[in-house]
């Protein structure tokens, strides 16, 4: 028969347990104070953070995400999670096939998931958005759960264009300069010369519109001699006492 319980050991008993309520109450609050953490960092940092689930026959499912999304989605993020497809209609429809199937196979694979594509937002407004995701060691009604970030690159998009542009039209004028060193067909009369569209040009205006060479014009001493031979525009170092009236002396 088993004894019963003295005084003394029902207060060790009491004891006991207002030791482990307190331990609990310090834990709830530790606990608490880790979750305000986190929930600090990830609505901080630039990127929306979710946790996604997707089922082998196409449904998916947002079962976390972050506040960051309503400012790179323009959606309330209650309604994304109730409504994934809202993001899902946001992907451009150039981009839609490749995403889905490369997040198809990343979750086949169990394949870290890495992805840049445009969305369109409810305001016509396009952004450039990175997603990253890999799979957690969690599952959500059997399935994997894939914890992501998606970040807004739009800006970084911007500058590889303009980055693009520029690049090209560098590549278009040294094209244009290095058409100097082929082979241009130049009229063995007059001189002008056929550029790439067909039209005959002066030599000058040809070069210049192809190089950065200023031109300036002068006059060669053979014909100088044969339309000025009255001016000597080109002097000898030394005349010779026969050579009659001098020519007047101009200088080139």
């Amino acid at each position: 028969m088993a004894r019963k319980p003295t005084y003394q050991d029902l207060e060790r008993m009491i004891d006991a347990l207002k030791l482990e309520k307190d331990l609990l109450e310090d834990r709830h609050q530790e606990l608490a104070q880790e979750k305000e953490r986190y929930e600090r960092i990830v609505n901080t940092i630039p990127c929306a953070v979710y946790d996604y689930v997707r089922w082998p026959d196409g449904r998916s499912k947002f079962i976390y995400m972050s506040s960051q999304a309503e400012k790179i989605f323009t959606c309330n993020v209650q309604e994304i999670m109730e409504q994934p497809d809202i993001l899902w209609n946001m992907v451009h429809p150039e981009d839609f096939d490749r995403l889905d199937k490369e997040d198809f196979e990343a979750t086949v694979a169990g394949k870290i998931f890495q992805s840049e594509l445009r969305v369109v937002l409810p305001s016509g407004q396009v952004k450039w958005i990175q997603i990253t995701s890999m799979a957690s060691s969690q599952k959500y009604d059997s399935q994997i759960i894939w914890s992501g970030v998606a970040l807004d690159i739009s800006e970084r998009k911007e500058v590889e264009a303009e980055r693009n542009r520029l690049v090209l039209d560098l590549q278009n004028a040294l094209a244009e300069v290095k058409t100097l060193k082929g082979i241009i067909p130049i009229c063995c009369y007059c001189k002008k010369i056929r550029d790439d569209k067909g039209f005959w040009t002066q030599v000058e205006e040809y070069i210049s519109a192809h190089s950065d060479a200023d031109l300036s014009h002068g006059i060669c001493p053979e014909c100088a001699k044969k339309y000025f031979p009255d001016y000597d525009l080109y002097p000898r170092k030394s005349a010779s006492k026969n050579q009659g009236p001098a020519k007047k002396t101009v200088e080139p």
